[in-house]
C-alpha cells in the first residue's frame, strides 16, 4: 500500500498480490471489498473519523449498503489506484463513492458505493448526530465538494468527447 505522507486523503495505491487472483488470473471480485475498506478507512481517518476513534466514542458504522460495477479485470503485478469520496444523501448516513483504477493508465476497473448508519455502542440506530461527529462529516463533504469543482472545471483543448450511439 503507498499512503505515503504528502498523498491525498482521497487517494489511495495498492500493489495485486498473487493471493488476490483467482484460476481465471484475475483478481477475485471479493478483494475489491477490501480494498474500498482500506480507502474508506484511510480518508475518513485523516478527518478524525477512523473506526476506533469512533467506538471509543461509543458509536459504530456498519456498512448497511454496497453496489459494485465490475468494468475491467485487475491482474496480479497490476497497481490499483482507489479514489473515494463522500457524497451527499438525502439521509442520516455516510455514503462514499469510489473509483478502482489501473494505476498509471487511469484505467477504470470498478465504481463503487457504500451507505453506513450510525449506531450507538447498544446498536440502536442514531438519526440525530451528535455535534462533534457532524463536524467531521462535513469536513469530508466539504473535501468532497471542493474536489469535485476542480474535476469540473474544463480542461483546457477538446473538453468534448463523441460517443457512438
Amino acid at each position: 500500500m503507498s499512503p505515503g505522507p504528502g498523498s491525498p486523503p482521497h487517494l489511495v495505491e495498492l500493489d495485486v498480490r498473487f493471493r488476490e487472483v483467482d484460476a481465471y488470473g484475475v483478481v477475485w471480485h471479493g478483494h475489491f471489498l477490501d480494498w474500498l475498506e482500506v480507502a474508506r478507512g484511510r480518508f475518513a481517518a485523516h478527518f478524525g473519523f477512523d473506526t476506533l476513534a469512533t467506538l471509543e466514542r461509543g458509536y459504530r458504522l456498519p456498512v448497511v449498503e454496497l453496489t459494485i460495477e465490475y468494468r475491467r479485470p485487475a491482474r496480479c503485478g497490476d497497481r490499483v489506484a482507489i479514489e473515494v469520496e463522500l457524497e451527499d444523501d438525502p439521509r442520516k448516513v455516510l455514503a462514499f463513492r469510489y473509483r478502482v483504477r489501473r494505476a498509471g493508465e487511469r484505467e477504470l476497473l470498478a465504481t463503487a458505493r457504500t451507505v453506513q448508519v450510525l449506531q450507538g455502542a447498544d446498536g440502536a440506530l442514531r438519526l440525530g448526530w451528535p455535534a462533534d461527529l457532524v463536524a467531521l462529516r462535513e469536513g469530508m463533504r466539504r473535501y468532497s465538494a471542493a474536489r469535485a469543482g476542480e474535476a469540473s472545471e474544463p480542461a483546457s483543448g477538446s473538453e468534448i468527447q463523441k460517443r457512438a450511439p
